[in-house]
């Protein structure tokens, strides 16, 4: 039975991106600075941004984000329903941090009660251990098509009458219709719920607002708890692809002397949060890209990142221009394949059980001389890597499905380099390669399955140090910031900002009751 002594509140939002999972880490950082024990929770996420705890489950980012928000290890039961989606109509389904199989959209429908019971079991868990549990919604809870099927939303809060809070993003305009429409699509069982509404990511004078916001209060019965401003450089970790750094320029003289990296935008891209820490770093230089850059505007580095479909990728590579143009960067610059990056990285990749497609096998780019061979056994690990690069110990993650091999061709002439021990690796033609990944003999070609890699500034050092950037590093001057450092400040400016714009005590008082 749940602990009813725990408290709740949940936010929704209008649409998606309207700001829930940033709201949800806000309040989670408001409520523990001022000592209450608090978690995150999720129902169903939908996202190919994971990570694994260091008891090896795999759970979204954004709730690990919200955990680091609220000072707690994440664990899995933040996040017991992770749907990965690997095409329109297929999807990679995780239950309680662990694969359960790949799925239709309707088998999953299908299985509601099952998946229902589920996040249940973790949600009365979180109860019994915490104070306070601040649930996030997903994507929209007015889509009508999907109230019989619901889990993340309203079909979740209505088990345990949970009070709900809708968030909805003035920026995308029509605030008020949004607001409107979503309170009054929800059928009346599940409207009661609805405590009252933020509005996100406002900018000027918020006094404008004044008579829609009366209306609104009139018209649905509910309170408007405040008007958030957009925040200036805030930097929460995004769980969807959709809000990438956009590509654009390097621009004329601005970066000269910087480090250029490029990051592959795949149509499938995953884990592309862990790429953020290079954004905080003066000695680099670093967007995505979709398409051949301007010669002026050529890469020193490429990375060819993690994928949830490694091979619809690849062949999507193929069929464009980028894959001649990776090629030709990889004879004079530096080429980096992390997870499905790296197994693009060698020569074939086999799926021989069509775990991803129904392709048996895809050619890869040939920089190393290794066969993939995709499984449905899932590699989950989060540990400590030995790095001698200078010797230190660099933390990360690894989640892939399948094995990488040397190929039939491998000659001892090959011999690459263990990137974390720094040892020779020797032929031995058929056996696996060394488990976390390898650098050529030239230095210009790496390959690992580990994700987080440049959380870690010794790895950062290393990148730079082989690219041929020698820059000193500099604390005091600016040159980098350390990036837990970036997302405490973010943490904390959210944490004040509701302090400061929400009305904490019709809150506390009349919808938490804490």
């Amino acid at each position: 039975m749940m602990n009813r002594k725990s408290k709740f509140v949940m936010l929704q939002g209008t649409s998606s991106s309207a700001g829930k999972s940033t709201l949800t880490a806000g309040f989670l950082r408001y409520f523990s600075d001022r000592g209450i024990s608090c978690s995150p929770f999720k129902p169903q996420n939908m996202s190919l941004n994971s990570f694994v705890t260091e008891d090896g489950f795999e759970i979204a980012v954004s709730q690990v984000v919200q955990s680091e928000a609220a000072f707690k290890k994440p664990i899995r039961q933040i996040n017991p329903i992770l749907i990965k989606p690997a095409s329109d109509l297929k999807m990679h389904l995780i239950v309680e941090g662990k694969y359960y199989g790949n799925m239709n959209f309707k088998k999953y429908n299908g299985g509601k009660d099952f998946f229902l019971k589920k996040a249940m079991e973790s949600f009365e868990f979180l109860t019994s251990e915490n104070e306070l549990v601040v649930l996030e919604g997903a994507g929209s809870p007015a889509e009508i098509n999907l109230f019989k099927y619901d889990i993340a939303n309203m079909g979740f809060a209505g088990v345990y009458d949970i009070p709900v809070i809708l968030a909805a993003d003035i920026e995308r305009g029509g605030v008020f219709a949004s607001i409107y429409g979503t309170v009054k699509l929800i059928p009346p069982k599940w409207r009661k719920l609805i405590k009252g509404f933020i509005i996100n990511k406002f900018r000027g004078d918020a006094s404008i607002l004044e008579p829609g916001i009366k209306c609104m209060e009139r018209r649905l019965k509910i309170p408007c708890l405040g008007v958030l401003p957009y925040i200036e450089n805030l930097h929460i970790e995004a769980e969807d692809s959709l809000d990438l750094k956009s590509a654009g320029s390097f621009g004329k003289g601005k970066n000269e002397g910087r480090l250029k990296i490029g990051i592959v935008r795949l149509d499938h891209i995953s884990n592309f949060n862990e790429f953020d820490s290079l954004f905080f770093d003066d000695r680099i230089a670093v967007r995505f890209f979709d398409c051949v850059p301007s010669d002026a505007d050529e890469f020193d580095m490429i990375i060819i990142p993690g994928s949830k479909s490694t091979v619809s990728d690849l062949s999507s590579i193929k069929r464009s221009k980028i894959f001649d143009y990776i090629k030709k960067i990889g004879r004079r610059g530096v080429i980096m394949g992390i997870c499905g990056g790296f197994q693009m990285m060698g020569e074939r990749i086999e799926d021989p059980i069509g775990i991803e497609s129904g392709i048996s096998m895809t050619e890869g780019f040939g920089f190393f001389k290794t066969v993939t061979v995709l499984s449905e056994e899932k590699i989950l690990l989060n540990r400590k890597y030995r790095f001698n690069n200078p010797e230190s110990s660099l933390s990360g993650y690894e989640i892939h499905n399948g094995r990488t091999f040397f190929a039939e061709d491998y000659s001892s002439g090959d011999a690459y380099t263990d990137l974390f021990k720094s040892e020779t690796v020797k032929k031995c033609r058929g056996n696996i390669l060394p488990e976390n990944g390898i650098l050529s003999k030239d230095g210009k070609k790496i390959g690992t399955y580990v994700h987080g890699l440049f959380g870690n500034m010794a790895f950062k050092n290393f990148i730079v140090g082989i690219a041929g950037k020698h820059k000193k590093l500099d604390h005091n001057g600016g040159r980098f910031k350390d990036y837990n450092a970036v997302k405490d400040e973010s943490f904390n400016l959210l944490s004040k900002n509701i302090e400061k714009y929400v009305d904490i005590k019709t809150l506390r008082d009349n919808i938490i009751a804490i």
